[in-house]
């Protein structure tokens, strides 16, 4: 039997090992667009409906719950795929991965052309926003995968929040020398992509006082807010990074096909040499910090942004290559400006934004627009133009608007038809 330094080092050595010691060229980017589908009320629809159409044309392979094989769940093709989200009325578009921005957005373009077709033709409604605005968290929106299923009752009615969220994640590749450095930079940038893409303030036909109602319940009003958000400090190390996760309870454990609820802790069993690296992954795979390594496709997922407006839907991708390609130059800044105390500063200023936005005072004058400059002028460097889209994030800082609080202010105008109206996605947007 392993002794647990020696599970632990191998641990870390398998996780560090699946990161290209270099990278092959420039950055490639995909992005996780999840969408809400409701109906002409507002209310969530069960976009499942939606995959036969989809599929229509024959240029995507069917994909099936493993514990469930005659469920379908999930279309893939070389250029996007789709996949049902936890809840019944959120599809998540995926690009492939792609050498710059204009592929990303020629990508999920393609896809989401094909959606709006199909949700069309019943009468339903793509939304750029952050949450399902009318449905309440609840079971009917619980989409019916055997691992959402034990989830639920891991977790009881807080999974139910999961079912709810449209949140719009990147993926960026990333080399093995800069693995510490991307996870605590892109944590740090948790505030800053709040502050910038929140769009979920109305949830269950109410304003519930957040700017990212996703954010402020997972990371504050939960007993899993541990597993959300900005850890307590940064990490040392991988190998230290890897010892405080395996610190959480897990969520779920393998049965052969089947995700069966778990109640022990991760180290626990690392200590009777119980778990091995592929548990380890299905462990990391259900602790949802605001950055994660993900060793299957070797890339750093940046998650705190909300779905953003139709009219600015690149704007969160964007932001997060440009935080990702300035990282260890964004966080000497961070370090030098904020001084000694400037990860607790940091998180301090992220409970803030979840809350009010832009109109959170920032952590020193001019800071964000320092932050947005290195982003914008590092991934210029690239050569491509990409920073065409950062314009919408300059005029967010600008307005001290962002899409929250513009959402928020036509709730409170027009009520939930006007915002309805405003998030709503139509042809050729």
């Amino acid at each position: 039997m392993k002794s647990p330094i020696s599970h632990l080092q191998s641990l870390t050595e398998q996780f560090t090992a699946a990161f290209p010691e270099t990278l092959r060229g420039p950055r490639t980017i995909g992005r996780e667009a999840e969408h809400p589908l409701v109906d002409g009320t507002g209310a969530f629809v069960d976009v499942a409906e939606l995959l036969p159409p989809l599929a229509a044309p024959g240029d995507l392979n069917p994909k099936y719950d493993d514990a469930y094989p005659e469920m379908l769940v999930g279309l893939s093709g070389p250029e996007f795929s789709y996949a049902l989200e936890v809840g019944r009325g959120t599809i998540e578009i995926n690009t492939r991965p792609c050498a710059d921005l204009f592929q990303v957005e020629r990508s999920y373009r393609a896809a989401l052309a094909r959606l709006m077709a199909a949700a069309t033709s019943r009468g339903w409604h793509v939304l750029g926003y952050g949450i399902q605005p009318v449905s309440p968290p609840s079971l009917p929106l619980l989409t019916p995968k055997q691992r959402y299923q034990a989830l639920l009752e891991r977790m009881g009615d807080e999974w139910f929040w999961y079912a709810v969220t449209a949140s719009d994640q990147t993926q960026i590749d990333i080399a093995r020398p800069e693995l510490l450095t991307q996870l605590n930079t892109g944590l740090l940038m948790a505030p800053v992509l709040i502050a910038l893409c929140a769009n979920s303030p109305v949830v269950g036909g109410q304003l519930l006082g957040f700017a990212s109602t996703r954010e402020g319940h997972m990371c504050s009003t939960t007993p899993f807010d541990q597993r959300h958000g900005m850890p307590v400090t940064a990490y040392d190390s991988i190998e230290e990074f890897i010892t405080r996760l395996s610190k959480l309870n897990v969520l779920l454990r393998r049965d052969g096909p089947l995700l069966l609820p778990d109640w022990g802790r991760f180290d626990e069993k690392m200590r009777l040499a119980q778990v091995d690296f592929d548990d380890f992954l299905l462990h990391d795979h259900y602790i949802w910090h605001s950055a994660r390594l993900r060793t299957a496709y070797a890339t750093v997922e940046l998650r705190p942004a909300c779905q953003q407006p139709p009219h600015e839907s690149m704007a969160a991708c964007a932001l997060c290559l440009g935080l990702t390609e300035a990282a260890e130059a964004i966080h000497t800044f961070i370090a030098e400006r904020l001084g000694p105390n400037y990860w607790l500063r940091m998180r301090s200023w992220h409970r803030w934004v979840i809350t009010s936005g832009l109109a959170a005072p920032e952590p020193a004058q001019d800071f964000l627009e320092d932050i947005l400059r290195l982003a914008e002028d590092a991934v210029a460097a690239r050569g491509y133009g990409e920073e065409v889209y950062f314009a919408p994030l300059w005029q967010r800082l600008e307005k001290k608007e962002n899409p929250a609080q513009a959402a928020r202010r036509v709730f409170l105008k027009k009520g939930m038809d006007g915002l309805l109206e405003s998030v709503r996605i139509i042809h050729n947007s």
